[in-house]
């Protein structure tokens, strides 16, 4: 059998560029179809200037039959019966494949809809939580909305407060004794040949995200304003480039659900 017909609904949204630029080298998928009726008639690249050689590849007005169609957040449009497979990046969709990394207790991490940020964020968390590094006796404290807040509590183990910081990132109180040695250790026993989580022991700028599916942790204890307590605090920064990343993650799942190697077409084989 050849490779899965792919079609894109909504194909004038970045993460359309992102799917593209990542399944050009997959053997099991080929996208054979834009669908943007904004922009019907313009080329792959005409929608994506950061694209090359898809010039052959035009956008249409309707939306027709495929093996998989992957529907794109911004796309308000009927879904046609005959779509095959769906892969659905919009806020809310349901249904979406799961990918074991970010698997929460309750399997609610769905890749559909998840915020770049909350993602960071569960992903600067999880591994302190489940290594039981972090002391419940005071709250983390974040920068995320009350929205994405909300989507991040599913996806952590675990109770804890949270509340309200003004500086960067996260500020997580480390159990009694415990150092930034001790949540580094966490990080790479969750991460461990992760090809998408890279550790930093700075808080400088994050280097190399922008244009790839990497998530860039950044870590250092932190100095608290009354020394007589003795808890420590581990400041933790996380950038995710937001389109490259839930492109890469959508190929994943699809990957998965298929019974291939979740890496497939997105990483050179071995």
């Amino acid at each position: 059998m050849g490779a899965l017909a792919v079609q894109l609904l909504g194909a004038e949204h970045p993460l359309a560029g992102e799917w593209l630029r990542w399944t050009a080298w997959h053997p099991e998928l080929r996208v054979t179809a834009l669908v943007a009726p904004a922009r019907a008639g313009d080329t792959a690249e005409e929608l994506h200037p950061s694209l090359f050689g898809w010039r052959g590849l035009a956008a249409q007005t309707e939306a027709g039959s495929a093996d998989v169609t992957v529907i794109l957040p911004d796309w308000d449009r009927a879904v046609p019966p005959d779509a095959g497979q769906q892969v659905d990046f919009r806020s809310g969709a349901s249904g979406a494949a799961v990918l074991p990394e970010l698997r929460g207790p309750s399997d609610l991490t769905l890749l559909a809809g998840l915020p770049p940020r909350t993602l960071a964020a569960a992903l600067a968390l999880e591994p302190l939580l489940q290594g039981r590094v972090v002391s419940p006796r005071e709250p983390i404290g974040h920068r995320l909305s009350g929205e994405e807040l909300a989507a991040l509590r599913p996806l952590l183990r675990g109770h804890f407060s949270f509340e309200a910081w003004e500086g960067e990132g996260l500020r997580i109180p480390l159990f009694e004794g415990y150092s930034e040695h001790d949540a580094l250790a966490a990080y790479r026993d969750t991460f461990r040949g992760h090809p998408w989580v890279r550790l930093r022991r700075d808080l400088q700028i994050p280097q190399g995200v922008e244009g790839s599916p990497a998530c860039e942790l950044s870590l250092r204890v932190l100095e608290r304003e009354d020394p007589e307590i003795p808890i420590p605090l581990l400041g933790v920064t996380s950038a995710l480039d937001p389109w490259p990343a839930l492109a890469a993650r959508g190929v994943a799942a699809l990957n998965l659900s298929r019974g291939w190697p979740a890496l497939l077409g997105l990483v050179p084989e071995a």
